[in-house]
């Protein structure tokens, strides 16, 4: 069983620790593990198979490179992303905390005033007329309405700011005006001010007016300044008085910024746990969004030094694709595609040199028997060098034309043609050829067919080469049938012929320039092997298409579709 093989590159003059890349290489066929490295441009050896082969990067310090970049950039998006989320929610709970807050505590202030007014509408019901000084009545109402929420808050018990003894009951109604000027409680008797048990400072902001609304009676009168809420003091079903509460100003304090305070810490607390697994999750995210990208980047930097065999991992199959893996799919095919060019290139190169070599032979051959005196110098032996310097010029004009086909467009000059006539005439060229062959070359043309704009000299070129390569391949006795018809914007013209035929595999590779399927149909038939290649790129050239398939009569079927007015 193979093993991993950890291949370590030079370093990068500019970043000795960014160009330290790990490579493990699995290759199926042999169940040998493959190691080299790669300095500048190298291609690797392809001999032995591609079946199975899978080339996966772990660039993990180029990936780090990567992630300097990319991985922080990703991170900090995500991660003021969610800060933004939670300042933003943050901001709405507190001001939806402190509205609400605020609007309970008018409520409950709304409550304390109107207990106030009920106070003071039994105690002014109770009484015989309405008393001339009002303040120390208000005194003593703000004590009864604190006194009765202060056991509604503990029970019967008194609140834990009045521990201790219970104060004196207040004197008879009638004493009171006799103990002070004032109307009031001695100092040594009284209650202690409710200033000094109300957090909410509630009494000092209590202004009692007259009937109209308007004649304060007791209380501050700064606090008309303010905005406030009031409640109608009514006896026998006529106000006598108005109390006003004025709102708050200040801080909240006491018991209620104390229950503000632990809302507070609360949502710090939820917000900094949210921020954490925030960061947490943009890092994760972010590595797992990189580390392809990373691959890919070192992948692409490979395949630029002409290392085509790299192979990017994917996911297992079934498994839902992202744009990411979408990317990797491409750039697999891209160095799928790249390497099988590179492998065309060389092999073209090999039989290009190999296709020079034999005529050339031959002609360095006779030219040195005739320099030796082997073959004496006549017209016979002169006709021989032609005839193999007319074969390497046919081989050598096939070739300058196959590459330019590939470099660009075969140019082509269009003109009205009548199909029919080409069809003929190239059924004329090749009935005495294939006679002598001991072949029967059958034309299956309609009786009329539409006028095109072709290159003339082109598809003359093209229907001979593949009049040719059936003529060269087809064994005697045998078959060869032309035949066309048109269907809407295009004509079909196939030729197609007797056995031997080519396997389904090898019918895609018969355009392959310099390839030949097998014995059947190998070099001692003649011809360069760049025939059907040249064909293709004169039917591409038109804006057709050129395919194989095999033939209804055992053979091969060239099927060839040409539009009738080429763009």
């Amino acid at each position: 069983m193979a093993s991993p093989v950890a291949l370590l590159p030079p370093p990068h003059p500019a970043s000795k620790a960014s160009s330290q890349v790990a490579d493990r290489v699995w290759r199926g066929n042999g169940g040998m593990a493959v190691s080299s490295v790669c300095n500048g441009r190298q291609l690797a050896d392809r001999a032995g198979g591609q079946h199975g082969e899978t080339v996966e990067i772990l660039s993990t310090v180029a990936r780090q490179d990567v992630r300097m970049r990319l991985v922080h950039q990703l991170s900090l998006l995500l991660m003021a992303t969610v800060l933004a989320a939670v300042a933003a929610v943050a901001g709405l709970v507190v001001w939806n905390l402190r509205a609400g807050f605020s609007d309970y505590l008018q409520i409950q202030e709304g409550e304390h005033l109107t207990r106030l007014m009920e106070v003071a509408e039994r105690d002014l019901g109770r009484r015989a007329e309405l008393p001339q000084d009002w303040r120390p009545v208000l005194r003593e109402w703000l004590d009864t309405v604190r006194t009765t929420s202060a056991r509604g808050a503990f029970g019967d018990s008194p609140p834990p700011e009045a521990e201790g003894p219970p104060p004196p009951p207040p004197p008879p109604r009638e004493a009171r005006g006799a103990l002070e000027p004032e109307g009031r409680l001695p100092a040594a008797r009284r209650d202690p001010p409710l200033g000094r048990r109300d957090p909410a400072n509630f009494g000092p902001r209590v202004v009692l007016l007259g009937a109209d609304g308007v004649t304060p009676l007791a209380g501050r009168r700064e606090m008309l300044s303010r905005p406030g809420q009031t409640r109608a003091i009514k006896v026998r079903g006529q106000t006598v008085a108005v109390l006003r509460l004025t709102d708050r100003t200040g801080p909240v304090e006491g018991v209620d910024a104390s229950f503000l305070r632990r809302q507070y810490v609360g949502l710090a607390v939820v917000a900094a746990g949210v921020l954490l697994i925030a960061l947490v999750l943009a890092r994760w995210v972010a590595v797992r969004w990189a580390r392809p990208l990373a691959e890919a980047q070192v992948a692409a930097r490979r395949i630029a030094d002409g290392a085509f065999d790299v192979r990017l991992p994917l996911p297992r199959e079934g498994a839902s694709a992202s744009e990411i893996e979408g990317l990797q799919r491409d750039i697999n095919a891209m160095a799928a595609s790249l390497l099988r060019l590179e492998s065309s290139r060389q092999r073209w190169l090999a039989e290009l040199s190999h296709e020079l070599r034999t005529p050339l032979a031959v002609l360095r051959g006779e030219v040195e028997a005739l320099v030796d005196g082997i073959r004496p110098l006549d017209r016979p032996a002169l006709l021989s060098l032609q005839e193999e310097v007319k074969r390497l010029s046919r081989l050598v004009e096939d070739f300058h034309l196959l590459a330019t086909s590939e470099l660009r467009a075969l140019p082509c000059d269009l003109q009205p043609v009548q199909p029919l006539d080409l069809l003929r005439e190239a059924v004329e060229r090749f009935t005495p050829r294939a006679a002598a062959a001991g072949l029967v070359l059958e034309a299956l043309l309609p009786r009329v067919l539409p006028d095109v704009r072709w290159d003339a000299v082109r598809v003359s070129q093209l229907l001979a080469n593949l009049l040719e390569n059936s003529l060269r391949y087809t064994q005697a006795p045998g078959l060869i049938q032309l035949s066309a018809r048109a269907l809407r914007t295009v004509l079909e013209i196939r030729v197609q012929d007797t056995p031997p035929g080519v396997a389904a595999q090898d019918l895609e590779r018969l355009f392959d320039p310099l390839y030949r399927a097998d014995a059947s149909r190998s070099r001692e038939f003649g011809g360069s092997g760049l025939g059907l290649s040249i064909a293709r790129a004169i039917a591409r050239a038109h804006g057709g298409q050129l395919r194989a398939e095999s033939s209804s009569l055992g053979g091969l079927a060239m099927v060839l579709t040409l539009p009738l007015e080429p763009s």
